[in-house]
């Protein structure tokens, strides 16, 4: 369930961070769009981890 928690977290987090950039670009509105791009790069972090994390474990049992 944890890892299915971070995956959705991660996920949200890419897609939010892509519509802040979207809306900061049309808008004009720089600040919003450097948030978008902070929070799409946490959501890939957050995924990455968890890549790392299972591939590790997976490694670990064979």
């Amino acid at each position: 369930m944890d890892r299915f928690r971070t995956i959705l977290r991660g996920r949200t987090n890419v897609v939010l961070g892509q519509l802040k950039q979207e809306i900061g670009y049309a808008t004009g509105l720089r600040g919003l769009e450097r948030q978008g791009i902070a929070q799409e790069m946490r959501g890939f972090s957050q995924t990455a981890r968890l890549h790392r994390a299972m591939a590790k474990e997976q490694a670990e049992q064979e």
